[in-house]
């Protein structure tokens, strides 16, 4: 038998003919009218909710009856919590969309985006275990690692890695950072098309360095992407490691072409 209140304390009632009625606590009913004004569009694209007090004033209830409707929103992803700035729709507009041709600058181009990478580096370094083993390279191989930041329309949104052998792309480093895209690079370097391979996809939380690179909260959640991309005769040329804001982006994995 489910018993709840209409205050949350876990009491019901019960029927005189031994039915019960469940009340719906008060919380769920503020979360089920803001999930109303959400659908209905009251409030702008990731826009700000009100505050505590003014939801409190409006449903004539306490801030922690209201804590406990946004609590709920934001575990449904409807939300997200600014410390000190407010509690903010959640912005899921950006789709990043992984299939057998991933090329994030691209695809987000096509959704009426304005991509931008900063922080762009170079270096030729020993491969780590991992990339030595998804790239089959020997133990003493080197690779180029690539790493860049991605704005979206202004806000950073993606922090990338790429690794990639350096003996078969010998001035892929110097390529990258004067044309600006991995792909671009790869071509001036005699590869003209590659494609996804595989695709790992978790999520952690952010460490105090990603979260200062992409504006975020520390301890805000992140999507994690591994991939490993190959070259038309199926051999990895490779691995790139990408950490994407989970309150932005909506990863959409399409099938093989």
């Amino acid at each position: 038998m489910s018993i709840t209140s209409g205050n949350g304390t876990g009491t019901g009632q019960i029927n005189p003919g031994g039915a019960t009625r469940v009340r719906q606590a008060v919380w769920q009913k503020i979360a089920a009218a803001l999930q109303e004004d959400i659908r209905d569009g009251r409030f702008a694209p990731a826009g700000r909710l009100p505050t505590e007090a003014q939801l409190a004033a409006r449903f004539a209830v306490n801030r922690h009856t209201v804590r406990q409707a946004v609590g709920h929103l934001a575990d449904l992803g409807l939300v997200v919590s600014h410390q000190g700035r407010g509690v903010f729709l959640r912005d899921t507009g950006l789709e990043y969309r992984v299939g057998p041709r991933t090329r994030l600058t691209d695809n987000l181009r096509r959704q009426g985006h304005h991509p931008q990478r900063e922080a762009m580096t170079a270096d030729r370094v020993a491969a780590p275990r991992a990339v030595v083993k998804a790239l089959r390279l020997t133990q003493a191989a080197e690779v180029w690692r690539l790493n860049y930041l991605t704005r979206i329309d202004g806000k950073p949104v993606t922090l990338n890695e790429h690794f990639l052998p350096a003996d078969r792309f010998p001035d892929l480093g110097p390529d990258f950072l004067r044309l600006g895209s991995v792909t671009q690079a790869l071509r001036a370097g005699g590869l003209a098309d590659y494609t996804r391979a595989e695709t790992r996809i978790t999520a952690r939380l952010t460490t105090p360095t990603e979260a200062k690179a992409l504006g975020l909260r520390r301890g805000r959640p992140l999507l994690v992407t591994w991939g490993i991309d190959c070259d038309p005769l199926g051999r990895p040329i490779s691995v790139n490691h990408a950490r994407l804001s989970a309150d932005t982006v909506t990863l959409t994995v399409e099938r093989d072409e």
